[in-house]
This record gives structure tokens, sequence and C-alpha cells, in this order.
């Protein structure tokens, strides 16, 4: 019994760098000459990284506003969109008359800042057409050039949590010439290549001292141009003809300002990654202006000390948000996804969960008391176990995400605590058996 304990001493001493000071280790004995143990504070290298562009269109959300924050700098986001062409044969025993011209909108429930402020936007039309690059994409980066005077400006207050649809009035010079060119039945109606060149699109640009960005819906009806006009014959018939977006030729361009916070100095590319040691102990994850992580585990096969044979039995992946760096208006995203990648950083597949075939979306445990405990986790064990010896160009890396559509359409954000002198910090616990000759 001496001689067992005494090779457990010597067992624990060889993980420790796999552990910090702190840490604490369960073992049992059991009958053949395997033991569990369990360990608690497996190293997690957790980086930031700035992806070179981020390719945006056919979404179904988009985001206008202006938004200053100490942690994540200075944003603005513009809409730009192309419409679809319509048109109708008039009745020669008819008469028509104008109403009005309206833009449409309807909150998608998304937002990042203070909803209390309004928001003012001005519509621009676009001095040409919405052409895509030679990979038939779009960019949130890409600034098209619009008219030097707004068609109109307009101000509103949102409303977190209610999806009331706007209708703001366009002037009615522009209304009144697009009825009367679809009476004469003008033959830019006659095709989208036409109409495009005859009215390029609009550009919805939100003022540079507002306090919040705001989502909204781009479908059929949201985001359309609706032209209301009557039809008078013995009695008067309102009509409606819809000009909706092309959201093919559509997208939201953000521009982003990371100056005077921790990001200011980061790069785009993965090669220019920034360690969370070199972040103050954080990582920060975004979407729309392209921020994500890579995780990878320094000390992993430090385990291999352990014993003469170690298993891994189970392995579970925790993050914990900064606390104080969400609320009940800026809540953390329900959904994160991890990727596996070779060593040339490729995607290689999802980390899926235990069925193999449902994508882990990181269980998030929201602490509602005291925000202490709030934390996502992830059932890494089939990545660590087919991991764990392996060196150089063999070891794959995880990278962290949100889901490919809050990416490109939203502002969801989660900023990661990594200090391994506290005590809720990125951590991976791995539980395993190993395997000693008597």
């Amino acid at each position: 019994m001496k001689k067992l304990l005494y090779s457990l001493i010597i067992m624990i001493a060889a993980i420790c760098a796999c552990q910090d000071e702190n840490s604490e280790l369960g073992k049992s004995l059991v009958d053949s000459s395997f033991y569990n143990i369990y360990v608690d504070t497996c190293t997690v290298d957790i980086s930031t990284i700035l992806m070179d562009s981020i390719e945006t269109r056919g979404d179904s959300i988009c985001q206008l506003g202006h938004y200053k924050d100490p942690s994540w700098g200075e944003a603005s986001a513009t809409y730009y969109a192309e419409y679809s062409a319509n048109s109708f044969t008039p009745n020669e025993n008819y008469s028509y008359s104008f109403d009005s011209l309206v833009l449409r909108m309807t909150p998608s429930g998304h937002f990042w800042g203070d909803t209390l402020t309004q928001q003012r936007i001005s519509v621009y039309r676009l001095k040409q057409p919405i052409y895509l690059d030679d990979d038939e994409d779009l960019y949130t980066t890409t600034a098209l050039p619009t008219e030097s005077t707004p068609l109109l400006s307009f101000t509103f207050t949102p409303r977190p949590g209610q999806k009331r649809e706007l209708e703001i009035r366009l002037p009615d010079e522009l209304g009144k010439e697009l009825l009367t060119d679809l009476i004469a039945e003008e033959d830019y109606f006659d095709n989208q290549d036409k109409f495009k060149e005859k009215f390029p699109g609009l550009a919805l640009v939100a003022e540079s001292n507002g306090g919040c960005i705001i989502g909204f819906l781009v479908n059929e009806s949201s985001m359309a141009i609706p032209l209301h006009y009557k039809e008078i014959t013995s009695q008067r018939t309102e009509k409606e003809l819809i000009f909706s977006v092309n959201t093919d030729y559509a997208y939201t361009g953000i521009r982003h300002d990371r100056t005077g916070t921790s990001l200011a100095t980061l790069e785009s590319g993965i090669e220019n990654l920034i360690h969370s040691y070199d972040l103050d102990k954080h990582a920060y994850m975004q979407g729309l202006t392209g921020l994500y992580n890579q995780i990878e585990f320094p000390y992993l096969n430090n385990l291999q000390d352990a014993g003469e044979i170690v298993s891994i039995e189970s392995a579970t992946l925790y993050l914990y948000p900064q606390a104080g760096s969400y609320n009940k208006l800026n809540q953390l995203p329900e959904d994160i996804r991890l990727y596996i990648t070779d060593e040339n950083n490729v995607l290689e597949d999802y980390v899926y969960g235990s069925d193999g075939v449902t994508v882990q979306t990181g269980n998030l445990s929201v602490d509602e008391m005291f925000e202490r405990d709030t934390y996502y986790s992830f059932n890494v064990t089939e990545f660590i176990r087919n991991n764990f010896g392996t060196w150089g160009i063999k070891r794959q890396k995880l990278l962290l995400s949100l889901p490919d559509n809050e990416m490109i359409t939203t502002f969801n954000q989660i900023i990661f605590a990594n200090d391994p002198d506290q005590e809720r910090q990125c951590r991976l616990d791995i539980r395993f058996k190993i395997y000693n000759e008597k």
C-alpha cells in the first residue's frame, strides 16, 4: 500500500505543468493498476483573430446605426440596397392618382448600445449600381458612393423587444415619377439591369453621434418601398405596388475604429492573432466586426508523464465571459460554435456532440443572481483523444466563432476572461486513467 501511495505522489508531481498551484486532484484506487485522476486546470491558450473580410449578401437582417464602446471601439453600420423592378399594366379606362411612397422597416430585435437614445438616419440615392466582385460576393468593408444630398432624414427611438413597423415617407417627387413612368410603361421596368441603371438603389446612413445600432428584417415587406396610389373609375380604389430589396445585391457596410482599446493593434489575418495574455487576459468575439478566437492546449501532452499508459476518459472545455461585460440589455449569445482546423488553419469539421451528429452550441449556463458562474461548456473528449500525444503539424486546433448567420448579420459579442491567477477562467477539465507496470 505504501508503494502504491508513493507512486501516486510521483504521478501527481509529473502532471503539475497541466494545472496551477490551486488545483486539486481527486483519486481513487481500483483493484487493478488503473487509477482515475481528475485534472481541473489544464492550460487553455485562447487568442483573438480579426477576419480579413466578411462576405455578406442575401442576408435576412441588416444593421443601422452608430455606437462607441470603451471595450470594442467605434462602429458604424450602413445599409446598401438594390431594389427589384416591378410593373403593372395600366387600364386605359382608368385614371390614377399618386398617394405616397414610403420606406417600410421592421426591427429584428437585435441591438447594440443605448436604446434610450434617438437614432437619426439619412437616406441617400446611390450614384451607381451595386456590382459583385470577381468572387461573386459583397463585403462589409465596401463603401459605395452616394449623392451628396439625402432624399430625407428621420429620427426614431429604438424599442428593444418590440417589432413595431416603421413607415418613413419618401419624397413625393420620386413617387410621382415612378407612378408616371409605370403608367407610361417606360422600358426601364422591363428587366432588372435596366431598372438599376435608372434607380441604382439606396444607402441608409446613421449620424456619427448615435448611441445604438439596430437590426431590421429584410424580406418582401421590410426594407421595402411600397408605392401607394389610387385607381379611379366610378370610385377610388387604393392600390399598392411594392419595390422589395433585391437581396443578391444588398448588404450591411461596417466601419470599425478600435483606436484607444486593447484591440487597437490587432491586424487582420490568422497570422496576426493576439494571445489573451497580450490583451489584458481577455479574448474577444463579435459578429460583423469579424472577431473570433483560436484555442489551443499547449501542455496537453504533459499528461503522458502521469503513467506508462494514459487513457482519456472525458474532456470538457469551460469558457467564462468576463463578469460585467454583459447584462439584460446586452445579452450573451445563446449559440457559439467550435470548429476543428488542421495545422494550416483550414477548417475540417465542427465539434459534435456525443451522438456524432449534433453540432454543439456551447451549452450556455447563466448565473442570474451573481454572474460569477456564467459559462459556456463543450464536450471535447474526441478532439482531446485524437490530439493527445501529437506534436507540431499533426496537432489540430480549435476555432471559436458565432454561427455563420449571426457572424454576418449581428453585433452579438463575448469577452472571455483568461487570467490563470483568477478562479473563473477558461479551463479544460480532463478525466483520465493511467496504467503502470507492477
